[in-house]
């Protein structure tokens, strides 16, 4: 019974995502800003839409085994729901990942590689992985249903808006795969894609770095769609991330980078998407620790 349930949440076809109004938001930015909040899948981010396009992937080669080199969210995602379908999964992490994120990954038992140094390395060991054991690669830059399980995003949204088209979409980047399926759903509607991106960070450490796995990818979208690639800072988003709370969306700081772009970009009148990536609730101390940044540089 569990697993049927499951499995039903998994399919993103039948499930949509919220899209709110940010009123406040709205007025001070004179804009009409609505956040698309990915914080509601079932483990509180956009990789679930991810894994679900994998699964049935790995499911169609008769596969039951699949690599993944993570910073936490894609790892949650696909150590949680591959299971449900009996698929193992091993999960390449940098030994230098926060504490709060290898806890919650080691909650779903994936088999778990400790790589010394940074994402960088933990993906080029996971590659190597993959090819020596023979099993589904997971990884970005090297599968195309993560951009087809995230243009489903981009479908909602435009969908949900209903008789308006969204003049922009704004959505935290790193190695692009995100941004390009939002806008494989959302083209026909032609939105101005803006990308998000913390090329140095701390406190970001969903996009920390701006690795561009899927810069091809990415670059054909800010291309195609006339956007742009907007650097955030982490005080920029800790910022942003406080302007959100009060909106009564919690959402993990890297999901902030939106709204900051959006500041940055310095737009008038138009209608603005918003995607809320993550949700605080998983990763509580860095969203402490970035709402205290917030509140100690207004005092």
């Amino acid at each position: 019974m569990l697993k049927s349930v499951i499995s039903s949440a998994l399919d993103v076809r039948t499930t949509q995502t919220p899209l709110i109004h940010l009123d406040k938001i709205s007025r001070r930015l004179n804009n009409s800003v609505f956040a698309k909040l990915e914080s509601y899948n079932p483990t509180g981010s956009h990789k679930d839409r991810e894994s679900q396009e994998m699964i049935k992937d790995i499911l169609a080669r008769k596969s039951s085994r699949a690599v993944i080199a993570s910073t936490g969210n894609a790892a949650i995602s696909l150590s949680a729901l591959a299971p449900c379908e009996g698929i193992e999964v091993d999960v390449f992490l940098s030994k230098k990942i926060e504490k709060e994120r290898l806890r919650l990954i080691s909650a779903f038992s994936p088999r778990i590689h400790l790589v010394p140094g940074g994402y960088d390395k933990a993906y080029r060991e996971s590659e190597g992985f993959a090819e020596k054991e023979g099993i589904y690669n997971a990884n970005p830059g090297r599968n195309r249903f993560k951009i087809i399980g995230d243009s489903g995003i981009g479908r909602e949204i435009v969908e949900q808006l209903g008789t308006r088209f969204p003049d922009y979409i704004l959505v935290p980047s790193n190695n692009g795969t995100l941004i390009a399926g939002v806008w494989l759903g959302s083209k026909h509607a032609k939105p101005r894609m803006i990308a998000a991106v913390a090329p140095n960070s701390r406190l970001m450490s969903s996009i920390a770095g701006y690795h561009r796995l899927d810069g091809q990818e990415l670059e054909r979208t800010v291309s195609e769609s006339g956007g742009q690639v907007v650097p955030v800072t982490d005080s920029q988003a800790a910022s942003a991330l406080e302007d959100l709370r009060f909106e009564g969306v919690f959402c993990e700081p890297a999901s902030a980078a939106s709204l900051a772009a959006l500041k940055k970009v310095g737009i008038r009148g138009k209608t603005v998407v918003l995607v809320i990536t993550g949700t605080a609730f998983k990763f509580v101390e860095s969203y402490a620790g970035a709402t205290q940044k917030a509140a100690l540089k207004k005092t």
